[in-house]
This record gives structure tokens, C-alpha cells and sequence, in this order.
């Protein structure tokens, strides 16, 4: 018996021989996305080794640093809509999970939080520093205020109202002071992308006014 062999109408045609898919390239949008994804994925690691790892990023008296709210802030004023909501979803996830109680507290607060950032920046407001600050201190102060509620009043922890004087108010402050860091460090690196992988409607723009 022979052996059968089957080619492609396109190879019978031309002769020769089994033809070879080739892989097109990756548009300048899709080296921006991904450029942005794994950089935006290593500050959130980055961020939770830091801010969860005892005795790795220093506290002053008592007061700790929570890297991953300013850094979820300006994350939600450059990326928008599900890409920012996703990966700030993915750094409260990771906040509860090395967290004493793993309610999903974080997640949901994270999530919520970048939903209505990416809706005001939209819509609302400018992308610039001083947005950033308000933002960040409004999310910052709402995201301490609330923890302290279910955490220690509802809890009938004693002296719960020393507890948010001394404790959360200046993790907050601590917390704020990274905000306009993270700003200007997201900003001057996504300058960087859109000059190195313009997009298509960018380019032909520069075409025409050259």
C-alpha cells in the first residue's frame, strides 16, 4: 500500500511543498499593552513585598506605609476602565491574602475604588498632579476610615477612637506622601511608551505635520 499524503489546494498549485505560517508582528498597541501590563504588574509586586513584608519598609512611631493605595490611585488615572480595575483588583486580592483576615476587604475596596477613578477621570477631571493628590488623599483617608469602622468599631475594639488617631490618621498621612512619587514616576514612564510605540493615529499624525 502507498501512503496518502495530502497537500494544500495552494501547494498543489504552486509546488512547493507544505506551506509555512509566519507570525505577524505585534502592533505598536499591542507592545503598549503589554509594556505596560508587566511594568504595572512588577510596582504592584514590588509594592505588596514592601508594604507586607514585616520589618522591610520602615515605620515611623507605629505608623505604616500602605504603597498599594497611591500606587492603585495613579494606576487607575493612566491605564482607565478594565486594565486599571483589573490589576488593582489583583493588588487588594494580594493585600488580603498576606492580611490577618482574609474577607476580601481589600479586593473589594480596590475594586470599587479604581472603578470610580477611571469613571472621574473620564468624565470629570484632568489627568494631572493635583488630581492625583485629591484623589489620592480622598481614597487614602476613605480606605483608613473604613477598615477602622469594620475593624475596630463594630468589633467593640477598646479605645477605638485613640486607635484611629494614633494609628490610622498617620498611616494615612504616611501613605499620602507617595502619591505625587508614583504620579510622576507612572507619567514619565508612560511618556516613554508613547514615544517609543506610537500608535498608528499618532504616527500619521506626526506624517502630516511634517
Amino acid at each position: 500500500m502507498r501512503e496518502r499524503i495530502t497537500f494544500d489546494s495552494r501547494t498543489r498549485q504552486s509546488g512547493t511543498g507544505p506551506v509555512k505560517r509566519t507570525r505577524r508582528p505585534l502592533s505598536n498597541e499591542q507592545k503598549h499593552k503589554v509594556a505596560t501590563t508587566v511594568v504595572f504588574l512588577a510596582l504592584i509586586l514590588l509594592c505588596h513585598l514592601l508594604q507586607d513584608t514585616p520589618h522591610l519598609f520602615p515605620s515611623f512611631f507605629g505608623a505604616r506605609c500602605f504603597l498599594l493605595l497611591p500606587l492603585a490611585v495613579c494606576i487607575s488615572m493612566f491605564l482607565h476602565n478594565l486594565p486599571a480595575t483589573m490589576l488593582c483588583l489583583f493588588a487588594g486580592a494580594l493585600w488580603d491574602v498576606s492580611a490577618a483576615h482574609i474577607d476580601g476587604f481589600n479586593a473589594i475596596f480596590f475594586l470599587l475604588s479604581s472603578t470610580g477613578v477611571c469613571l472621574l477621570m473620564n468624565y470629570l477631571m484632568r489627568n494631572n498632579l493635583r488630581t492625583a493628590s485629591i484623589l489620592g488623599a480622598l481614597v487614602i483617608l476613605l480606605y483608613v476610615t473604613l477598615h477602622w469602622l469594620c475593624f475596630v468599631v463594630l468589633r467593640g475594639v477598646d479605645g477605638g477612637a485613640a486607635t484611629y488617631l494614633t494609628y490610622y490618621l498617620p498611616s494615612a498621612l504616611y501613605s499620602y506622601v507617595f502619591t505625587p512619587i508614583f504620579y510622576l514616576i507612572l507619567r514619565r514612564f508612560m511618556r516613554s511608551i508613547r514615544e517609543r510605540y506610537p500608535k498608528s493615529s499618532m504616527a500619521k499624525g506626526f506624517a502630516e505635520l511634517r
